[in-house]
C-alpha cells in the first residue's frame, strides 16, 4: 500500500495495500465478465457482470474496498441493483454484499450502476475524487474496485471487461493495456485486478517517452488552464525516472504511467496520489509546485519500495520501511536527478521531518499503534513517513561512516531486493519478514546493536537522540528546542556525498 497525499501544503502518504492471486487452473467454463456502458453526458456507468454461480444456492459478491482511502460510505454509490428474473437477491449494506439466490446453476448475469456524481465537498475534494468514481459531463475516473463485484468464492483465474457503449471519439487510457482502445476486450488475471484504472474524456492528452528504452505514458488534461503540465513532468522522464531506474539497477519492465488530473471540488492548493499498479495515479488544483512534484516521486518510487516489497505481513505492519525509506530513495533520487539543491533538501529534512517529526503528539506512539489510528488522527497518518525516514538518513550515515564510504543503505536495499526475488520464486504471495531486514544489515552493522536500534526507535518508537550520533563529515546536527537541525559544511558537493 503504497501510497502519497499533498493536502494544504502537508505531504501525507496514503498506503494502498497490494493483494496477492496464487495462480491456480480453474475449469474453462467458470468467468466473471463486465460490460460496461457510458454515454458520455451522464454521471452513471452502467455494468453488467455475467458469471457462472461458484454454488448451486447463491453467490455472494463484495462491493467496495473502504479501506481504500478511508471510504466506509462507498456501497452507497452501487445503485439499481437487480438479477435474472427466475432468481432473488438480498442486499447487506453493513457488509458490502449482495447475495444472488439462484433456482438453477446455468450462467446468471447482475446488473447494476454505478453513480459517478461529484461529492462537492471542498474541505475532502483529494478524498472525494480520488478514492471514489469521478462520472461528470465529458470526463470518467474508474479504478477496479469502484466497478467490479467481488464473489467471495472466487474461482476464476481472469477477468474481462468489455465496452458496450461509449462516446467513439473521446481519448481512452486503461492502465492494463495503455495503447488499447475501448473497442478492445479487456482479459485480465485476478491477481491484477487492484491495478485495473481507466480514463476516459475528450480533455485528456496522452503522450508516449522511453526510459531506458520502457515506454513511460503521461496523462494529463488540457483542463488545467494553469500549469504547463507537460513541461512541468519533463524532468521526470529525463532524469529522475531513469536515475531511479539506475538506482535499482532495474530495467525490467513492460511499460509505467503517471496519471495527473486536475479536480473538479476545489480551487483551493492541495494534491494527493496513490499508486496504482505499473503506475501512478494523481488528483490536484493550484500551482504545481515542487510539493506536487515530490508527491510524483515518492510514488513513482512505490515500484520498489511498498509494491515490489513489503516488509511483514501487510503494508501497514512496517509502515516506516513502505514510507518512511521510500522517500528516503526518493529524495537521493532528486537529488541525484539535480531536482532538489541544498536549500531544499535541509528544509525538508529540518522542517518537513525533523521539526514536525520531533513535535508532534504522536512522535513516541509505538508501531503497532500506527494502523488502528490511521484514518482517525492525522499526526498517527503522517509518523511512519516521518519515522522511517530519519531512520533511514540515521542508518545510511551509520553505513557510509563504518565502510569509509565505500557502502550505504543503496547495498542493503540491493540485497533486499535480491532477496525479495528469492521468496517471491518459491511463493509469489510472501513478503520480507523483519528478521530479513536485520539479516541483510547486519551485513553491514553489528547484528545486536541494531536489533536493539530497531525495537528501540522504530517498534517502540523512542526518539533518535542525535547529540549522541556521528554523522558523515559533511553533516552536523545541532538543537534548538528539543528538535534536532541539520547543518551541511561549506563547499559541500550534496551530489556528491550522496553518490553511489
Amino acid at each position: 500500500m503504497n501510497k502519497a497525499f499533498l493536502a494544504l501544503g502537508v505531504l501525507i502518504c496514503m498506503p494502498f495495500a497490494s493483494i496477492c492471486t496464487k495462480k491456480t487452473n480453474y475449469p474453462a467454463k467458470d468467468k466473471l465478465e463486465y460490460h460496461l456502458s457510458w454515454d458520455g453526458q451522464s454521471s452513471t456507468l452502467k455494468v453488467s457482470l455475467d458469471y457462472i454461480p461458484a454454488n448451486k444456492d447463491s453467490t455472494v459478491f463484495i462491493y467496495g474496498s473502504p479501506e481504500f482511502g478511508g471510504q466506509t460510505d462507498i456501497f452507497k454509490i452501487v445503485q439499481n441493483i437487480n438479477c435474472n428474473s427466475s432468481d432473488s437477491l438480498k442486499i447487506n449494506s453493513q457488509e458490502h454484499q449482495i447475495t444472488i439466490y439462484h433456482s438453477d446453476v446455468e450462467p446468471k448475469r447482475i446488473n447494476y450502476e454505478i453513480n459517478g456524481q461529484l461529492v462537492n465537498n471542498p474541505k475532502r475534494a483529494i478524498y472525494d475524487e480520488l478514492f471514489r468514481p469521478v462520472i461528470t459531463e465529458k470526463t470518467m475516473y474508474m479504478v477496479g474496485c469502484f466497478f467490479m463485484m467481488n464473489p467471495t468464492e472466487q474461482k476464476v483465474s481472469s477477468f474481462s471487461i468489455q465496452w458496450d457503449s461509449f462516446p467513439e471519439h473521446f481519448p481512452y487510457f486503461i492502465s492494463t493495456e495503455p495503447e488499447s482502445s475501448p473497442l478492445k476486450k479487456q482479459i485480465i488475471t485476478m491477481s491484477k485486478k487492484e491495478e485495473v484504472l481507466f480514463v476516459m474524456g475528450p480533455d485528456l492528452l496522452i503522450n508516449k517517452y522511453s526510459v531506458h528504452g520502457i515506454p513511460y505514458y503521461s496523462i494529463t488534461s488540457k483542463r488545467d488552464t494553469m500549469n504547463n503540465l507537460s513541461s512541468e513532468l519533463m524532468p521526470f522522464f529525463k532524469s529522475y525516472f531513469p536515475d531511479i531506474r539506475d538506482f535499482w539497477q532495474d530495467d525490467h519492465a513492460p511499460y509505467y504511467y503517471i496519471c495527473t488530473l486536475p479536480l473538479f471540488s476545489t480551487n483551493q492548493s492541495m494534491a494527493g496520489g496513490f499508486g496504482c499498479g505499473p503506475g501512478f495515479m494523481m488528483k490536484y488544483t493550484g500551482k504545481f509546485d515542487d510539493w506536487n512534484k515530490k508527491i510524483i516521486a515518492h510514488e513513482t518510487a512505490h515500484n520498489w519500495i511498498g509494491q515490489t516489497m513489503v516488509l511483514g505481513k501487510n503494508s501497514f505492519e512496517h509502515q516506516w520501511f513502505g514510507e518512511g525509506f521510500n522517500d528516503y530513495v526518493m529524495l537521493l533520487n532528486l537529488i541525484k536527478s539535480d531536482m532538489i539543491d541544498q536549500t531544499g533538501f535541509l528544509h525538508y529534512l529540518n522542517t518537513d521531518m525533523f521539526l514536525k517529526h520531533y513535535t508532534s503528539p504522536a512522535r513516541e506512539a509505538k508501531n503497532d499503534s500506527i494502523a488502528p489510528n490511521y484514518w482517525r488522527n492525522d499526526d498517527y497518518e503522517k509518523l511512519p513517513y516521518r519515522r522511517g525516514f530519519i531512520f533511514a538518513f540515521y542508518l545510511d550515515n551509520k553505513i557510509r561512516m563504518a565502510s569509509e564510504g565505500h557502502q550505504s543503505i543503496r547495498d542493503v536495499l540491493l540485497a533486499l531486493l535480491e532477496k525479495n526475488r528469492e521468496i517471491r520464486s518459491a511463493d509469489p504471495c510472501a513478503n520480507l519478514s523483519l528478521n530479513d531486514f536485520i539479516t541483510i544489515t547486519a551485513y553491514y552493522l553489528p547484528h545486536e546493536q541494531l536489533q536493539q536500534e530497531i525495537e528501540n526507535y522504530l517498534i517502540q518508537g523512542n526518539l533518535i537522540d542525535f547529540r549522541n550520533v556521528k554523522l558523515i563529515r559533511e553533516f552536523k546536527v545541532n538543537y534548538r528546542n528539543d528538535v534536532p537541525v541539520l547543518e551541511i559544511s561549506d563547499n559541500i558537493n550534496l551530489k556528491k556525498s550522496f553518490s553511489w
